[in-house]
């Protein structure tokens, strides 16, 4: 062995050694730590984290919870800070790169992001969380079979990984395979039940399958625990729209209260409401409903243009608005359906 390569090889050992001195006693505090913030109690985590610089003040392991808490928190130049301190401090651990990782992908950054999961997997290969940003990234890319063969990877490597098998169902589910989906969100809610964005997925997945009675479950599950961080806006709106489609409208419309006055700014829920006020024959509701969702954009198309028309002209015919109604049908006759872009494999 070269001299150099020896004493690079004898510096890390070196410092890792006095990485785990620094620590030692600290594990099971550790844990208590980790296991608080995927329960996304950053109150919790800070009390314990507090005790732990107290106790071991030199202990390096401390700047991935503190990052992870000031990034809870919203601090996110901070956040990031830490963990680049944590990549000086031991910069072969896969950990940080893995953090900065997230914390990147959460900001909507996602080259970056897939450049620090890169570095990570680069010290783990098989580290399951750079994975599966990786896969997500993928997935945002349209490169859905690679993107799949990588979260499946994870979710072999860690079984009982939520985030895993959540990423790997909203996949499935982006894709329309419903079976699938839903073995994944099982697994999800049965991992982390107190996230309530896997059984709203759960319940979207089981009800092309027919499975009402189980959709419901799902959605009620969902609704117990949709608070804090994890706050799902889109649940009432999903669970509003299931009730409807059950002819259950006085249900249907608390739920859909809730969802406009959550997501104001979005399309899909002013439409959907006003399809329930057109039922209810509250057609000037219905009427607000349905200006308001076509005065909103919608790049996703998840409610077309031609949809909204289709709306407004029964509207405007139920309240007399004779005019209004047939530009709305006109609308709606020559009005083309965009052709969706093919799936890049």
């Amino acid at each position: 062995m070269r001299p150099v390569l020896f004493s690079m090889l004898m510096i890390q050992s070196v410092t890792a050694i006095a990485a785990e001195d620094s620590c030692a006693g600290s594990k099971l505090r550790l844990a208590s730590l980790d296991k608080a913030l995927q329960h996304k109690d950053v109150a919790g985590a800070q009390t314990i984290l507090r005790e732990l610089e107290q106790q071991f003040p030199k202990c390096d392991e401390l700047w991935l919870p503190k990052g992870r808490i000031l990034a809870a928190q919203g601090d996110l130049a901070p956040a990031e800070d830490a963990f680049f301190a944590y990549i000086r401090l031991r910069p072969e651990d896969a950990r940080g790169y893995y953090q900065v990782a997230q914390l990147l992908l959460d900001q909507g950054d996602d080259q970056r992001a897939a450049n620090f999961a890169t570095a990570a997997l680069s010290y783990q290969a098989e580290y399951p969380e750079a994975l599966i940003i990786k896969g997500q990234i993928l997935a945002m890319r349209g490169r859905n079979a690679e993107a799949q063969q990588l979260l499946e990877k994870a979710c072999k490597l860690d079984p009982d990984n939520a985030e895993a098998h959540f990423q790997l169902g909203t996949l499935f589910d982006s894709r329309k395979r419903n079976t699938e989906a839903v073995t994944q969100f099982e697994k999800a809610v049965s991992l982390r039940p107190w996230d309530p964005r896997p059984w709203d997925y759960l319940a979207l997945n089981l009800e092309p399958l027919g499975e009402n009675e189980k959709a419901e479950s799902a959605y009620h599950k969902g609704l117990a625990v949709n608070a804090g961080r994890l706050y799902d806006s889109f649940l009432d709106y999903n669970y509003g729209r299931f009730l409807m489609k059950q002819n259950r409208l006085t249900e249907s419309k608390e739920h859909l209260d809730r969802a406009v006055r959550l997501t104001p700014a979005t399309r899909a829920v002013h439409y959907e409401h006003g399809k329930l006020n057109l039922l209810l024959k509250n057609y000037q509701e219905a009427r607000i409903d349905g200006e308001r969702a076509l005065a909103l954009p919608d790049p996703s198309g998840v409610i077309l243009d031609l949809q909204v028309y289709y709306l407004l002209t029964t509207v405007y015919q139920r309240l007399g608005e004779e005019a209004l109604a047939r530009k709305y049908a006109e609308l709606s006759r020559t009005t083309g359906v965009p052709v969706q872009a093919g799936e890049r494999n």
